[in-house]
């Protein structure tokens, strides 16, 4: 969907639209696109005053999932840590969280995420998801952070950025836009379990220096394209990519889609940048099939995986 800046309550009205019409048609998940309810325009002072109040349409999207008896990831809210102890002033305002939420048919909150690698025009504006629990665990003066979904705990320090959500569809891993650039975020996903990756994405093709432009136009298709497909097959995970729609000529790559190991694109996605909804039927054994024969969650489990790494300052 197109999002109409600093409009949340007309986002919020074409969200729930487009998704009664897939509850009626049968979907089990609904997907939204990263910063869906007013954009992404911080240099204009409204973006703040939104997101002090933006935590409530959670609530909404959580009605909506309990009535339509439908699971529903409401792409990302820009908003406040609505577990902070502080409130925001003129002269210190709150740090704003891109938070994405799984909510489950019965309307509970089963677990969220915040954006841990931020886009580099987002860290002036944003804090990422491992500096807020960093800050919540100095915060409440121990190694805990009460972000919003449970996470294990391994060694000394606080728990890893991400965190697999148990839901009705089994063990499934969020994270959002920038993060596809990084292996390791699927990677720790998939050693937890998770299944199936939802990739809640706001990315166009406009911020491209004017030499790498030069390389073609399509340089961040290409990105996309290959590695949805790649984070597939590597981590034998299902993956839905759910970016904004809008005219290709204002720099909306859109591709939103659904990726399966061995197959690649599912039937039913988009192929480009055009607004809409689709329903995607997604066979989730290709991922048991794929590890059959890769075994790839079978080398990562082994005591003497070689590929380990640190997320810790």
């Amino acid at each position: 969907m197109p999002t109409q800046p600093l409009d949340p309550e007309h986002n919020f009205s074409t969200a729930a639209a487009h998704i009664r019409d897939a509850a009626a048609q049968g979907a089990s998940l609904a997907v939204l696109p990263e910063y869906h309810l007013f954009g992404w325009a911080p240099e204009d002072p409204q973006f703040n005053v939104i997101a002090q109040t933006a935590y409530q349409y959670v609530g909404k999207y959580q009605d909506l999932a309990k009535e339509l008896k439908i699971n529903i990831v409401p792409g990302t809210i820009v908003t406040v840590d609505p577990n902070s102890k502080k409130t925001a002033s003129s002269e210190s305002p709150a740090l704003l969280h891109n938070i994405a939420y799984f909510i489950a048919y019965t309307g509970e909150i089963l677990g969220s995420y915040s954006k841990a690698n931020l886009w580099l025009p987002e860290r002036a504006v944003l804090i990422s998801g491992p500096d807020s629990r960093r800050a919540a665990a100095s915060q409440n003066g121990d190694d805990k952070s009460h972000d919003h979904a449970p996470a294990p705990v391994s060694g000394e320090g606080p728990p890893p950025p991400h965190s697999v959500i148990e839901t009705p569809l089994g063990p499934v891993g969020i994270v959002i836009c920038w993060d596809i650039a990084f292996p390791e975020a699927f990677r720790t996903l998939v050693r937890q379990g998770a299944r199936l990756i939802i990739v809640p994405t706001f990315w166009t093709t406009d911020d491209l220096s004017s030499e790498a432009r030069k390389y073609g136009p399509d340089v961040d298709i290409t990105f996309l394209k290959s590695a949805l497909i790649t984070r597939a097959f590597e981590n034998t995970c299902a993956i839905i990519f759910c970016n904004v729609g809008g005219p290709a000529e204002e720099g909306y790559s859109g591709l939103s889609r659904v990726v399966l190991p061995l197959v690649g694109n599912v039937e039913g996605g988009f192929e480009d940048a055009q607004p809409g909804m689709k329903i995607v039927e997604v066979d989730m054994r290709t991922v048991d099939v794929a590890e059959e024969n890769y075994k790839i969650r079978e080398d990562l489990a082994r005591k003497d995986w070689h590929y380990g790494y640190n997320l810790e300052k």
